[in-house]
């Protein structure tokens, strides 16, 4: 019997997992729908896997069904896992059921945009006639590429519906092996990182299928290929081979470019900037409405002339991605990605500047990877962050003109090494021995402690620290004198300040 990381790769490849991986290896034997009644699963079996809709899940939780009780009806019955269906999103419902899951290594998976009898019937098929269902599979990610070129959209377009299908990062190269499109789906954890590690290594790929005539489609990422993969690169080929065949004019698409998605006609060069335009489950804050996202866009589509700035995407995608002509007085964009953070309220990403028109896609993923690697760095801090503003100083090396965030794709390494602090061999323990003298008394006061102790070293001025904090300069200088006094420590002595600085990431990032 397939386990269940292999449905998940060939079957809903774009489902995300919501348990950790190590939950994620149990054989399924069958699949079983989640129906809006009570029992709303009948007929339960070891092995089984439930297919749960979360607007079902939603309207029995209303009443008789508790999503906690889900959960121990699954583990009695030995179920093999839960695939959530979903829209937008994590509802109540749903969290309630990962929060029930999670203690009884319950592997729980996600998927957006599919009804239940389709999951089911594709499901069905794959444990009945494994061949058959991943030849069909691929027939749809075909046929959705073939619409695609059909509208006359381009490679750029092809990449994005072959990689939104599959869920993963592609790259489609040619006769010399140099990515002439690079995409990287934003709904897919991982995407752009994958696409990053591509840019700086193109020979590591998961899989490079060469096409008919010349160049290859390469599926990137770390995750070994899938028989899904494979299957879809021997169905796409012909018709890539085909688009390429027809040249890069006939490849930019016969009705032209499609409104939003071109550069903007001053320049090079250009910058690709990227914010959150829909929250990821670990993001924070909740997310705008549809129609004040279209208020949001407008306003970033007017913060520059047509000539100078393109947004793309629509108030349905997960971010916004704008296209930005330099000025001279501005070299990286840092003043115009800066008023687009003010605009949406969040964190961007700003690219390296580029001057090819094929190398949009690749700046494109490059700034991606470097909000993820941020927002990596940022979520171990949310839980326990008390005393910030609205939109805090970062608390890593950021460049920015403002308290407003932007982060550059040339410190991506910067940020993923802070990012992996945490494996290192016996670091939280070393930390722990360190920070002894702050780890003591309630709670808050750690928590307090620590904030002001990073505040302080990640902030050349006293002054800086204490906005960061939210408190009163006064304030600061007098904590920073309590712990100096408590631990013997002078946070002025540059060997000890960057040893703490380690140390008080890695403790934050443990609690």
């Amino acid at each position: 019997m397939p386990t269940l990381t292999e449905i998940q790769r060939d079957v809903v490849p774009t489902a995300t997992w919501l348990s950790p991986a190590s939950a994620a290896s149990p054989e399924v034997g069958w699949v079983r729908v989640f129906r809006a009644r009570v029992p709303a699963l009948d007929g339960l079996e070891p092995g089984d896997l439930a297919l749960v809709p979360e607007t079902v899940l939603d309207a029995l939780a209303a009443g008789p069904a508790d999503p906690a009780a889900v959960v121990d009806e699954l583990a009695s019955a030995g179920a093999c896992g839960v695939l959530l269906l979903g829209e937008g999103e994590v509802g109540a419902a749903a969290a309630s059921l990962l929060d029930a899951a999670l203690p009884r290594s319950c592997p729980v998976l996600r998927l957006v945009g599919r009804e239940a009898a389709d999951v089911e019937r594709s499901i069905v098929g794959y444990l009945v006639n494994r061949r058959a269902e991943l030849d069909r599979q691929a027939a749809r990610v075909e046929s959705v590429a073939e619409r695609v070129a059909l509208d006359g959209r381009g490679l750029d377009a092809i990449a994005g519906a072959i990689g939104g299908s599959i869920g993963r990062a592609v790259a489609i190269e040619d006769e010399r092996g140099v990515a002439l499109v690079l995409h990287a789906p934003a709904t897919v954890p991982g995407a752009a990182a994958a696409a990053a590690r591509y840019m700086s290594q193109p020979r590591h790929v998961a899989l490079r299928v060469p096409l008919p005539g010349a160049g290859a489609l390469a599926f990137l990422g770390p995750q070994p290929a899938s028989d899904l993969d494979r299957a879809v690169a021997e169905r796409v080929a012909p018709l890539l081979a085909l688009e390429l065949a027809r040249g890069p004019a006939a490849s930019a698409g016969r009705m032209g470019p499609v409104p939003g998605e071109g550069l903007p006609q001053d320049g090079p060069p250009w910058v690709v900037i990227v914010g959150r335009q829909v929250d990821r489950l670990s993001g924070a804050g909740a997310t705008p409405s549809r129609e004040e996202r279209e208020r949001i866009r407008e306003l970033v589509a007017g913060l520059l002339p047509a000539r100078r700035l393109a947004l793309r995407g629509d108030a349905t995608s997960q971010e916004y991605r704008v296209v930005a002509a330099i000025a001279p007085d501005d070299p990286r964009g840092l003043d115009v990605a800066d008023r687009i953070a003010a605009t949406i309220g969040r964190t961007v990403a700003v690219s390296r500047p580029f001057r090819a028109a094929e190398d949009r896609s690749a700046a494109e993923a490059e700034a991606r990877a470097t909000l993820e690697a941020v927002e990596e760095l940022e979520s171990a801090e949310r839980a326990g962050r008390s005393e910030a503003s609205p939109m805090p100083t970062p608390a890593a090396p950021f460049a920015c003109s403002s308290e407003r965030r932007v982060v550059v794709a040339e410190r991506l390494p910067a940020y993923r090494l802070l990012g992996e602090l945490h494996n290192l061999p016996n670091g939280v323990r070393l930390a722990r021995q360190l920070l002894a003298p702050m780890l003591a008394g309630s709670p808050s006061a750690q928590r307090r402690d620590l904030r002001t102790l990073r505040a302080v070293l990640e902030r050349p001025a006293a002054a800086a620290a204490a906005d960061a904090l939210g408190v009163h300069r006064n304030t600061l200088l007098y904590r920073v004198s309590r712990i100096e006094d408590r631990t013997g420590w002078r946070l002025d002595d540059p060997e000890l300040r960057l040893a703490l600085s380690v140390a008080v990431r890695l403790v934050q990032k443990d609690e």
